[in-house]
């Protein structure tokens, strides 16, 4: 019987096969490097490398010699050769063949819309790992880490190493990623948080160096966009990420910092990135100095 496994959900694909496979041996080839006599050897009889009746093959369809032969080649019933690939063209003739002649099941990354889904398994994999993690952890740990289910479940691994999970462990697992350092950064010029500014600024600054202010200043003019467009649809910030295709969740953490906030006061706030952005690439100031002045006197705009 062929199989095929496809899709970037690593985690879950992993964990099919394992289910598919049991405590069979499988023979592993990395598809890449097999010749068409090596996929005939494996589809009617025994191969050099096992003595085996599965067979794992993966990335088959970056072999195009293979790939597209692959429906001409007779495959003995009682073999399970089972195909592994990230991303799949579906308009090979290759493709289409196997869906009529092989099981074929799809893993498709988790979105946004089933957060709450991997929240509460991230939780019941630390169970399973007798580590106690609590749903506002495991929501830090899927920020900072994202929704790839495999790194997840790597990172948890670590976790339970712990005699006990705190938010000052998991800080040192997975500190904070750029973006949310920039994201607090804004919020932080915004609330007029001064010393906050600095510290973020100091901490940027001595992980990336002169060459970071640049990428952060970048980052800092999508956060002003995304300020802009929550103003000008009054706080609404379904609408603008259905319009810009933003974070949700950035978004609704961003729009408290909307109140009080007009298009006088967002016209000075973007002059100020602007001028800052100028001064970063025409004078040897340093970069961060400037940034941070800018955004000094982002606060005292928004405190007028």
């Amino acid at each position: 019987m062929i199989y095929l496994f496809y899709g970037e959900n690593e985690f879950e694909k992993r964990q099919s096969i394992a289910k598919l496979i049991g405590n069979e041996k499988a023979a592993r080839h990395d598809g890449e490097d097999l010749t068409l006599a090596g996929m005939q050897e494996i589809a009617i009889g025994q191969t050099l490398f096992m003595n085996s009746s599965v067979y794992l093959i993966s990335r088959l369809s970056e072999n195009s010699e293979i790939w597209s032969q692959i429906p001409d080649i007779k495959f003995d019933d009682d073999r399970m050769i089972i195909l592994v690939e990230d991303k799949i063209d579906k308009r090979t003739k290759t493709y289409k063949w196997l869906q009529k002649n092989a099981k074929v099941q799809e893993f498709s990354p988790l979105s946004d819309r089933q957060k709450p889904q991997l929240l509460k398994w991230c939780v019941a994999e630390a169970k399973v790992r007798e580590c106690e993690l609590t749903n506002r952890q495991a929501e830090i740990i899927v920020d900072r880490l994202g929704f790839d289910q495999l790194r997840l479940s790597n990172f948890l691994d670590q976790l339970a190493l712990a005699e006990k999970v705190t938010d000052d462990l998991i800080d040192n697992f997975i500190p904070l990623a750029r973006t949310e350092n920039v994201f607090d950064l804004f919020i932080s010029a915004l609330a007029g948080d001064y010393d906050k500014v600095h510290d973020i600024i100091s901490y940027l600054e001595s992980e990336s160096g002169a060459d970071g202010a640049y990428q952060t200043m970048g980052l800092l003019a999508s956060q002003a966009t995304n300020l802009t467009a929550l103003v000008l649809a009054d706080g609404d910030s379904k609408l603008v990420a259905s319009d810009f295709s933003a974070n949700p969740y950035v978004l609704r953490k961003l729009t408290s910092s909307t109140k009080g906030i007009d298009k006088e006061k967002l016209k000075r706030i973007d002059d100020a990135l602007l001028r800052a952005d100028l001064q970063m690439k025409t004078t040897s100031v340093n970069p961060w100095l400037l940034m941070e002045v800018a955004l000094v006197g982002i606060g005292k705009y928004t405190k007028e």
